[in-house]
């Protein structure tokens, strides 16, 4: 029996062939491959969640974290919640601003941002008031500024940029959703990016995960879509 495509739900066809991967951008042996083209290598199949950010962010040639974002989290080994969220939002970011010319290219780097912040334990916004999602967006701006415990304005700045995302994401109101969380922590830092440092990107934000929660808020979420 075939199995559905985890980017678009076709029925994959067999074959024999070298194609390029849809999550990390590299050719490789496929045994499957989507009629629309869709890909995921050996690799990036057997890769944890953690992993995947960092070759998707690092193998990706998209300018909009929004995109890149949904990717990652359209990965079927990257649960619909969880702490894996926590890691994404940094690395996201910096792959559409390298893509954009706006940040330097190094190896490695999206595994440095995401390695900030998955340490933050499940559920832990319920237990300690913490969402690994808006940290993340502090980690970004510490990168950006390179800030340390020591500096002024750029320890200030990575404050600020985890307290908005923060405070937006508790008044989002009900039960918890990593993925809300983290388009929130999108905008939040896209916004924050173009008011304190002048960097302006592209962002799009489309949920495609409501039909897989049941605590979805549906037309509660900005970024809902039947």
């Amino acid at each position: 029996m075939p199995y559905p495509c985890w980017l678009c739900d076709a029925d994959l066809l067999e074959t024999e062939t070298e194609a390029v991967c849809s999550f990390c951008g590299q050719v490789q042996p496929v045994d499957y491959i989507c009629p629309n083209g869709h890909v995921l290598c050996e690799d990036c199949q057997l890769a944890e969640p953690v992993e995947i950010i960092a070759r998707v962010c690092e193998g990706t040639e998209e300018r909009d974290p929004g995109l890149i974002a949904n990717l990652i989290m359209k990965h079927p080994g990257f649960a619909l919640h969880g702490p894996h969220h926590h890691g994404l939002i940094a690395p996201a970011v910096l792959a559409a601003l390298t893509n954009r010319g706006q940040y330097p290219r190094r190896s490695g780097r999206a595994a440095a941002a995401r390695d900030r912040t998955v340490d933050i334990p499940l559920a832990a916004c319920g237990s300690r008031g913490e969402c690994g999602a808006a940290v993340s967006v502090g980690a970004l701006v510490s990168i950006l500024t390179k800030a340390t415990y020591l500096k002024d304005r750029e320890r200030s700045l990575a404050l600020q940029a985890t307290a908005e995302a923060l405070m937006t994401i508790a008044k989002a109101g009900g039960p918890r959703c990593c993925k809300q969380s983290t388009y929130i922590s999108l905008e939040i830092a896209s916004a924050f990016l173009e008011r304190e440092l002048g960097i302006a990107m592209p962002l799009t934000l489309r949920c495609a995960f409501s039909d897989q929660d049941e605590a979805c808020k549906h037309e509660a979420c900005p970024y809902y879509e039947a």
